[in-house]
Order: structure tokens, then sequence, then C-alpha cells
């Protein structure tokens, strides 16, 4: 069940898109709808995953590399002081999961007015 922030997020997504879709295109048509909704489903997910990849820890590694490669006000860092900076997977708090479910059900509406435009 989708929470209030999710809720939120596909509603003002759909509205956006049908409010879009008559000022870009000067009429509201289903193909339209669909075109414009496919941006803001892509958007959301992307959001979401973006935020799921890092906080998986996956830029980790490449931070703490360049930590260890570049120098910092003019010193170089000591092996001590680049592990007791805080991973970038921790410094990010965001939650990913409205954006997740609200990317999936606006992709889920898109898809079925696509498949109603086509019949």
């Amino acid at each position: 069940m989708p929470d209030k922030k999710s809720f939120t997020l596909v509603i003002v997504s759909l509205i956006s898109s049908i409010l879009l879709s008559f000022f870009i295109y000067q009429k509201l048509t289903l193909l339209s709808f669909i075109n414009i909704s496919f941006f803001f489903g892509a958007g959301l997910l992307f959001i979401a995953f973006l935020t799921l990849t890092v906080k998986g820890g996956f830029f980790d590694g490449i931070t703490y590399g360049f930590r260890r490669m570049f120098v910092s006000k003019g010193k170089e860092l000591s092996k001590q002081e680049v592990e007791e900076m805080t991973p970038v997977s921790e410094l990010l708090t965001f939650n990913h999961s409205p954006f997740l479910i609200s990317g999936i059900i606006v992709t889920v509406i898109m898809t079925l007015a696509t498949i109603l435009y086509y019949l």
C-alpha cells in the first residue's frame, strides 16, 4: 500500500502530465499524455535507482580511492584520516521508497494508457 508521499507524487505527476501535454501540444490527447507521463515515470524511477545504488555502497570504493589520491588543503591525508571519513552511502539519508513506488505506479498507468491507445 503506497504511503502519503507516494500518493502525492503520483497525483502531482499525473496532473503535471495532463497540464504539460496541454501546454506543449496545445491539445489534450491520450498520445500526448503518454509521451509526457513517460518522462515523469522515468525520472522518478531514475531518482529511486540512483539513491538505491548510492545507499548500497557502490560508490564508496571510488570515493575512497579519490580521497587517497588527492590532497586536501595542500597536504596529503594520512591513511587514518581517510578511513575516518564517512562513506558516501552513510551520508545519504534520503528515503527512496516513495520515488520507487510512485515511479512504478506512473509507469504502469502510462503502460495501460499505451495499451488503450493501440486497441
